[in-house]
C-alpha cells in the first residue's frame, strides 16, 4: 500500500500538470483567435471608415462572452444552453460589425442614382471625369463621398482611372456599380458621350428600384406571418414560464425536454429559409 501523503502528491502533481497544460492550450489558442479576429476586424473597419482599435475590440467580444455565460448560469445549468449562450455572446461583435457593413452597402446603393445624376450634371457644365468626381465627393455624404475621395487619392498617386474604379468596385460589391464601372472604362477607353451613359443608367436604377419596391410590398404579407409563426413558439413557451414555472423547468432540465426544445428551433429555422426562399425574388 502507498502512504497517504504519497498518493496525495501524485494526485496533487496530475492536476497541476493538467491545469498548465491546459493553461497553455488555452492562452494559445487566444492568442491565435486574437491574431485573427484583428486582422479580419481591422480590415473590415478601415473598409468601412471606421477607424477603432481591434484589439479593444476583441477585448469587448471576450466580455461579452463572460457576460452571456453569466446570464446563462444565472438562468440554467444546462451544459448546451450555457454553450448556445456563450456562442451567442461570442458572435454579437462580429453580428454587429456585419450588420453594419450591409446598411453601408445599402446606403451606398441608394445614393448611386444622385451620384450619377451629379456627375452628368458635372460633365454638362463642361468639367472632365476627374473635375466630376471632386464635385460628387464635395456634395455628397458618406458612404459615397468616402468612396470616391479615395478613387481620387488614388488617382492623385499615378493609378490609372480605370483601375482606381475598378478599385471601388472590389470594395463595394454593387452590380449596379460595376455597370456604372464597366460603362465608364468602356467610354473612356474608347470615346463616346459619357454623360448620355450616367443619365440612361440612372434611369434604369431608378426603374430597378422601382420594380424592387413592388415586390418587396408583395412578399411583406409572407415575410409577416413568417415572423409570427417563428415568434408564436417562442413567446408561448415564455407565457408558459411564467404561469407555470415548474412545469416550463422540466423542459429545460430534462433530456425529453431539451429534445423537444432543439427539435422546435430546428423546425423553425427550417420554416424560415423555406419562407426566405419563396419570398426572395432576385431582379
Amino acid at each position: 500500500m502507498f502512504p497517504k501523503s504519497l498518493i496525495f502528491l501524485l494526485v496533487f502533481c496530475s492536476v497541476s500538470l493538467i491545469v498548465w497544460a491546459g493553461t497553455i492550450l488555452v492562452t494559445a489558442g487566444l492568442k491565435e483567435y486574437e491574431r485573427r479576429f484583428v486582422s479580419t476586424t481591422s480590415n473590415t473597419l478601415a473598409g468601412m471608415f471606421i477607424f477603432m482599435d481591434p484589439h479593444k475590440l476583441f477585448l469587448l467580444n471576450i466580455i461579452i462572452t463572460i457576460l452571456f455565460l453569466l446570464i446563462g448560469l444565472v438562468l440554467t445549468r444546462n451544459p448546451i444552453y450555457l454553450a448556445m449562450f456563450g456562442a451567442i455572446g461570442f458572435s454579437t461583435p462580429k453580428f454587429l460589425i456585419w450588420r453594419a457593413k450591409k446598411e453601408r452597402l445599402k446606403k451606398f446603393a441608394g445614393q448611386l442614382v444622385d451620384s450619377l445624376a451629379v456627375l452628368s450634371n458635372s460633365l454638362r457644365a463642361g468639367l472632365n471625369i476627374v473635375q466630376a468626381m471632386e464635385v460628387l465627393e464635395s456634395e455628397q455624404e458618406p458612404p459615397v463621398s468616402q468612396e470616391f475621395g479615395l478613387v481620387l487619392r488614388e488617382i492623385r498617386l499615378g493609378v490609372p482611372v480605370a483601375d482606381a474604379l475598378k478599385n471601388l468596385t472590389k470594395r463595394i460589391p454593387n452590380d449596379d456599380l460595376l455597370l456604372m464601372v464597366a460603362s465608364m472604362n468602356i467610354v473612356l477607353g474608347m470615346g463616346g458621350n459619357l454623360r448620355e451613359v450616367f443619365d440612361s443608367m440612372a434611369g434604369v436604377i431608378r426603374e430597378r428600384s422601382k420594380i424592387e419596391l413592388k415586390t418587396k410590398a408583395l412578399t411583406s404579407q409572407g415575410k409577416l406571418q413568417g415572423l409570427i409563426v417563428g415568434l408564436l413558439p417562442t413567446a408561448l413557451g415564455v407565457l408558459m414560464f411564467i404561469m407555470d414555472p415548474p412545469m416550463m423547468l422540466r423542459m429545460l432540465t430534462t433530456t425529453m425536454g431539451n429534445i423537444a426544445i432543439a427539435a422546435m428551433f430546428t423546425m423553425q429555422f427550417i420554416g424560415y429559409l423555406l419562407i426566405k426562399k419563396i419570398t426572395r425574388i432576385d431582379i
